[in-house]
């Protein structure tokens, strides 16, 4: 058995127990499945608690976790709150479902043994950075998607072709300085 300490992104929340609402749980075990910044995705369980603050997808943690070789859940524990998607900023519903297409992305394309400290650290910034707005993710989201190796920078309009060459190249802070971004390209960009 060993601990360790690590960041994490939570992708997914499970209910172990299914016969249960969730108005109901008391001492219920809860499935999360982290994106870890130094290992990869790995499940965890916890006992839920009402003594501590819910934890709910997008937060980024710091945690313990103890676990044994072989095995494919490990248990949770120590679990602190750094930052989280801000929901107070009045965010409307399209930066909201592009955050959670953003965590969907990770969570059906990255491998569960791949480690993938660059796309962490895209999460974190979106997650701490003042004023994310929904071109921003739309450009974080084809960052992700270029690390990937899922993007394709070839496209019949040139400006748009430009963007994502740049997309590809750059670092996600210098990404986000891109202000010139026009409605009808923002339109085209969220398509790909």
């Amino acid at each position: 058995m060993s601990i360790f300490k690590d960041k994490a992104i939570v992708l997914k929340i499970d209910k172990v127990n299914s016969n249960s609402s969730w108005e109901k749980i008391k001492d219920k075990e809860l499935l999360y499945t982290l994106f870890t910044k130094t290992y990869w995705k790995i499940k965890a369980n916890k006992t839920y608690s009402k003594t501590e603050k819910s934890v709910d997808i997008w937060y980024s943690i710091n945690f313990e976790i103890i676990t044994s070789e072989n095995k494919k859940i490990h248990k949770i524990k120590n679990i602190k709150i750094k930052s989280e998607f801000n929901l107070n900023k009045d965010r409307n519903f399209s930066e909201i479902n592009k955050f959670l297409e953003i965590l969907s992305l990770i969570y059906r394309e990255i491998p569960e043994w791949v480690s993938f400290e660059e796309i962490f650290e895209i999460i974190e910034t979106i997650n701490t950075y003042e004023n994310i707005d929904l071109t921003k993710l739309i450009l974080a989201k084809l960052k992700i998607k270029s690390l990937l190796w899922t993007l394709n920078i070839e496209h019949k309009n040139q400006i748009i072709s430009k963007i994502l060459k740049f997309i590809f190249n750059s670092k996600i802070e210098t990404i986000f300085k891109l202000t010139w971004i026009n409605e009808e390209q923002k339109k085209e960009l969220d398509l790909i």
